[in-house]
């Protein structure tokens, strides 16, 4: 787990918030990000998805916002949904003052 990550280094792997889709298919079968999420015990009403996509052969990734942790993370999992690698961000630093009054709240 990469803890601390800001949001350049996760914006440059993975693009803007938002800039992934809404679903992300695996192994040819298109899964929504909860739906995701309920394959890891994770949807929770204090977990938001934000965005997935692929991002290499077999290997795929998923942003949430976590609302308890206050953080952007980032799961990469395999066409088995093994997670294989997580990236975080502190959305105080990301967002500054505006999280406070951001949609996410």
């Amino acid at each position: 787990m990469k803890w601390g990550m800001g949001r350049p280094e996760m914006e440059e792997k993975y693009g803007p918030l938002e800039s992934g889709g809404k679903t992300v298919t695996v192994r040819g079968a298109p899964y929504g990000l909860r739906r995701i999420l309920a394959k890891w015990s994770m949807d929770v009403p204090e977990i938001m998805t934000v965005d997935g996509g692929a991002c290499g052969e077999d290997r795929f990734w998923i942003r949430i916002l976590d609302k308890d942790d206050r953080c952007y993370v980032v799961f990469e999992f395999d066409g088995d949904f093994d997670i294989l690698a997580e990236m975080r961000a502190d959305s105080l630093a990301w967002e500054g003052e505006d999280f406070f009054s951001s949609r996410w709240r």
